[in-house]
């Protein structure tokens, strides 16, 4: 599979430790490194603050903005302990029909290429004043049930760049830690600097808003796979 130039770059960056989270880590590596990347993920500690926030149900989170060459990067990384066992979180994360339950303000997905360990999704997402819409790589690795993914280029996007992952980890007795990493320039007009913030904040609340549609609405959906 051949890759731009550009879409190297972003790459590199985020494997090369652009999105770090707490006790996970993707160690540098080539695009075709990805089940490798996710395998090879090490554990680092939390605070004790941020231990305490997992322990209690709440979201850790670490924002990060950057600026990489012709990218006004924004995002992060964040955790949050969910009371379901890794493989129902698994399943709903690759669950693309209620993907409108569990990520800030989708209008609308749709499966477009379904292989066994890489996924072509198209998203579209926002307001009535600001909307992006994109397609969507990810990459599957399920034996460390681990995802990668980054916008594809190649396609129509209104998002300029994008890339991140999601780690599932057992946490105790029939629960999960979810780990997301995402980083993304969304643009530089003058109303995205009005709603940057905002959107920044949304961005991290990812496991959050899983967590509240597996243990809430979401909860018989998956009764069957516990």
């Amino acid at each position: 599979m051949m890759y731009s130039r550009r879409r190297r770059l972003m790459l590199a960056v985020f494997y090369s430790g652009a999105v770090q989270l707490g006790f996970f880590i993707l160690f540098p590596c080539l695009p075709a490194d990805h089940r490798a990347c996710a395998q090879n993920a090490a554990k680092q500690g939390f605070t004790e603050t941020e231990q305490k926030r997992l322990a209690n149900g709440d979201l850790v989170v670490r924002p990060s903005t950057q600026r990489r060459g012709q990218w006004k990067l924004i995002g992060g990384s964040s955790w949050q302990v969910i009371n379901s066992s890794p493989k129902v979180v698994w399943h709903a994360l690759l669950d693309y029909q209620y993907y409108h339950r569990m990520l800030p303000r989708i209008i609308g997905v749709r499966l477009v290429d379904k292989k066994p360990d890489r996924q072509l999704v198209f998203i579209k997402q926002g307001t009535d004043f600001f909307q992006v819409s994109y397609y969507l790589n990810l990459n599957i690795h399920p034996a460390g049930r681990d995802i990668t993914f980054n916008v594809d280029e190649e396609k129509p996007h209104t998002l300029r760049a994008g890339w991140g992952f999601y780690a599932v980890r057992p946490y105790g007795q029939n629960k999960t830690i979810l780990a997301y990493g995402v980083m993304a320039d969304i643009g530089d007009s003058i109303f995205i600097s009005l709603v940057q913030d905002s959107v920044h904040e949304w961005m991290l609340k990812v496991p959050e808003m899983i967590k509240r549609f597996i243990e809430g609405s979401g909860r018989h959906i998956y009764k069957k796979i516990e």
